[in-house]
């Protein structure tokens, strides 16, 4: 037997489609061939199960909840896309799903998540500076401190003048190519319940 459909027993086969209904939506943020590829997988470690438990509920409750399990796999598969891709969109998914992933998954998603924000306001500062080029920068300010920021200069003096511009919007992607690699490459291990 190839296919949980395939099964004789009308109670088993209704045990497959409510675990494997579960198992579509916690793969359905992946795409279609990846999602298909691990349904598989599952499906014949739970046909493998059935032949040597004999009972389908027995042997869907020994795989676990799909919710479970599946999530860090749909949340590192995610991660990898987005170091791939580089794509803002991919980057996005993957943080939303990891914060989801438990809290290993949302203390990286919040501390990758902050170092964008980083990231972004370096571009923004960068922008920011080449339209308005009293607008944002890197001052010294009266009394000998460092000031970085838009606006207000506090009586400060420019330090970098327009050199500001492209070394921050440079520090800004390189932010993000580094995060999105770096994120790209995390992956959690569970530990066993006994």
């Amino acid at each position: 037997m190839t296919r949980w459909t395939e099964l004789t027993d009308a109670n088993a086969r209704a045990a497959f489609a409510a675990y494997f209904a579960k198992v579509d939506r916690a793969l359905a943020a992946l795409p279609r061939a990846e999602a298909e590829e691990i349904k598989r997988e599952l499906e014949q470690h739970a046909l493998d199960a059935v032949s040597e438990a004999g009972d389908a509920q027995a042997a869907l409750a020994q795989l676990g909840d799909p919710d479970d399990f599946l999530s860090d796999l749909v949340a590192d598969k995610l991660r990898a896309r987005a170091a791939r891709t580089f794509s803002p969109v991919d980057v996005a998914a993957a943080l939303a799903r990891s914060a989801g992933a438990g809290l290993a998954g949302l203390a990286l998603s919040t501390l990758v998540g902050l170092g964008y924000v980083v990231a972004a306001f370096s571009i923004v500062m960068g922008a920011t500076k080449l339209f308005d080029p009293d607008g944002a920068g890197v001052y010294r300010l009266p009394d000998g401190r460092i000031f970085v920021g838009f606006g207000e200069t506090l009586g400060g003096v420019d330090v970098m003048g327009i050199w500001f511009s492209p070394l921050a919007i440079a520090a800004g992607a390189l932010i993000y190519l580094a995060l999105t690699w770096a994120f790209g490459r995390a992956t959690f291990l569970k530990v066993a319940k006994r």
